[in-house]
């Protein structure tokens, strides 16, 4: 194993440890967020955030534009599952052996450490997908609903930062392996 390598997979790993710990953007609750919703789709923003359970419609409305929230956090998996594959597939044929690039051979440490990486990536997108019915208690009023998918999209939030960090981390890991084969290191 060269210096490179080792060097590599230090700062693979620390760049790993700090994309999983590193948080910004993401509230500690939901609480704001919830009030915000609810008075959106009531008569007068003055009302508490109770009274969307004494009005059908809003509540209709307002919990359908929670669950599109999480629609929406699914694409995004989706995409980040696709965009991995593609980097992913990409690695391994710039790792083969009949490649133009010889990287495997002097740098199979990175490689595999790059791989590692898009898994654990792709991994945590796949439990994304999860199903989800939630707890009956949760589904007795609108507020209770909204509250519980509200939380539900805080925790997403949290894993889809996640992902996506460690996707950038891993596309940036190959575009430093390219510039280190080609220069010949």
């Amino acid at each position: 194993m060269s210096a490179f390598d080792i060097v590599f997979a230090v700062v693979l790993g620390l760049g790993t440890i700090w994309a999983m710990i590193w948080f910004p953007d993401i509230p500690r609750g939901t609480e704001g967020h919830h009030e915000a919703l609810t008075a959106r789709f009531e008569k007068s923003a003055a009302a508490p955030p109770e009274a969307i359970d004494q009005h059908p419609t809003y509540g209709d409305a307002a919990v359908a534009y929670v669950d599109r929230i999480i629609d929406r956090q699914l694409t995004k998996v989706r995409g980040i599952l696709a965009f991995d594959g593609l980097i992913l597939t990409f690695l391994g044929l710039i790792s083969r052996g009949a490649a133009m690039l010889d990287i495997a051979d002097h740098h199979e440490v990175p490689v595999l450490s790059l791989m590692a990486l898009l898994a654990a990536s792709s991994a945590i997108c796949l439990f994304q997908f999860r199903a989800r019915w939630g707890y009956v208690a949760d589904l007795q009023t609108f507020s209770r609903e909204i509250a519980a998918t509200l939380a539900l999209a805080r925790r997403r939030s949290f894993w889809i930062e996640r992902t996506v960090r460690l996707s950038i981390l891993a596309l940036a890991g190959i575009v430093v392996l390219l510039i280190a084969a080609l220069a010949g290191n």
